[in-house]
């Protein structure tokens, strides 16, 4: 049975008296493992329902819905029939590399294909028998996000420490076949998946187009407890990914006539190789995997920058604020905060960069910054204005050390904390000293 978490106002389900709390335990008497059989079987407006009520009784519901009325219910979850979770052993699993006492979702190994359709997450296909491959088809579940990281099926198996790992190709194939597009990952390890294997894993990759929609090269990400055989780029050989990356979109646009091939933005920041132009993301289909998000930052506010300029000018006060970063994020906003500060003489932008003790060196992204690392920070910053970029926390406000956003302003009283999405968030409260960003959390 599958709990209800609530019944919209004026729906379908609110009409014939279904409740918050009620169970559904059948739709044209089979049980619903997840949301897409459920959205498809009440797709025909016409059909019968049977619900445990809350107060224990059985009732079956005949419905007839026209076609301007939703159905209205709402679930805990997208799947009824538990999470499927991950099987391999990957030699740089994040999950593997973390310190206790971190979210509860950032501990769950999920490698389920629902979750990849209907919310972006990246899956491996490695826990899939033909069944599943069978109700991706079906129910024509594309695009799908997959994690690649190797064509070669031994590397492959290595890599995932998972004999399944070795059918990727026959995966795909089967997929690709029957209609499904996917985006692919390749998480790139020193010495290990890169150099001619990478020029291997994109030359078969490349041959499923256009049925392939993006390919992202990201680098692996290590903390403090890593694999001790892994490590992190250097500055050159980060640059020889970029040319890499380079040259192999030169070759698909020669001959497809369009790239889908991206390296992440952190390639190019840890290289200070330029970022590539707007148009040249197509779409910016990446966008969680890191990549185009400093040229849209940049570009953003090439289009709103004489407009805020021209306002915050006419402030009559002067002041300081502190924006919060990473080592990799202050490379992507440098540009644009020291245009901010020289163009506006009322206003001063220190970017503070805080170093992750939390994880270790190694992590120089933003998005893995901690409240206790920003805090210790803060301690020792005297402005009263604070800016922290929301990529630091989850929808409900938490960091991941679970700190809420709440209470680590309680901690800071003292100080005015601004939670911000973007660089039109950043510009308002430069404006205003408010943003809509920062009072919903």
């Amino acid at each position: 049975m599958v709990h209800i978490k609530n019944i919209k106002n004026n729906s379908t389900a609110a009409k014939i008296g279904l409740e918050a709390g009620d169970q559904l335990i059948s739709i044209n008497g089979k049980k619903i493992k997840d949301y897409i059989e459920y959205n498809d079987l009440i797709s025909s407006y016409n059909f019968q329902m049977k619900v445990k009520k809350r107060d224990g009784n059985i009732k079956k519901y005949d419905i007839k819905r026209t076609y301007d009325k939703e159905m209205g219910i709402e679930f805990e979850s997208i799947v009824f029939d538990g999470l499927k979770k991950c099987t391999n052993k990957c030699i740089f699993c994040f999950i593997d590399q973390q310190p206790p006492n971190l979210r509860a979702t950032l501990n769950l190994k999920d490698d389920d294909y629902r979750f990849s359709f209907l919310q972006g997450s990246y899956i491996t296909l490695t826990n899939l028998d033909m069944i599943d491959f069978k109700k991706i088809v079906q129910y024509h579940m594309s695009p799908l996000n997959i994690s690649i990281h190797t064509t070669d099926p031994e590397l492959r198996k290595y890599m995932m420490k998972n004999t399944r790992a070795g059918n990727i190709i026959k995966d795909l194939d089967y997929l690709t076949e029957n209609g499904i597009d996917f985006n692919a990952q390749i998480v790139l390890c020193p010495g290990i998946n890169d150099g001619k294997k990478l020029d291997e894993s994109i030359q078969s990759l490349a041959k499923y187009y256009p049925s392939i929609l993006s390919l992202a090269v990201v680098p692996v990400g290590l903390t403090k407890y890593k694999n001790k055989k892994l490590r992190t780029y250097t500055v050159q050989e980060a640059e020889n990914i970029v040319k890499q990356i380079n040259n192999w979109q030169k070759i698909l646009i020669d001959k497809y006539g369009k790239n889908f091939l991206f390296a992440s933005d952190e390639f190019y920041l840890i290289s200070e190789i330029d970022i590539p132009s707007y148009k040249s993301y197509n779409s910016f289909l990446q966008l969680e995997n890191g990549v185009g998000l400093t040229r849209i930052f940049r570009d953003e506010y090439q289009k709103i920058r004489d407009d805020f300029i021209g306002s915050i000018k006419k402030k009559k006060n002067s002041e300081d604020y502190v924006l919060i970063t990473s080592v990799l994020g202050k490379k992507s906003i440098k540009s644009v905060i020291d245009d901010i500060n020289e163009s506006l003489f009322n206003i001063n932008i220190e970017i503070k960069v805080v170093e992750n003790n939390f994880f270790g060196e190694t992590i120089t992204v933003t998005g893995l910054l901690t409240a206790q690392d920003i805090g210790e920070k803060i301690n020792g910053i005297s402005a009263k204005n604070i800016i922290i970029p929301s990529i630091t926390l989850n929808k409900k406000g938490l960091f991941l050390d679970q700190v809420s956003i709440n209470n680590f302003k309680n901690d800071f009283k003292n100080k005015n904390i601004f939670v911000c999405d973007n660089i039109k968030d950043i510009m308002e409260v430069l404006k205003d000293g408010d943003t809509n960003c920062s009072n919903s959390r």
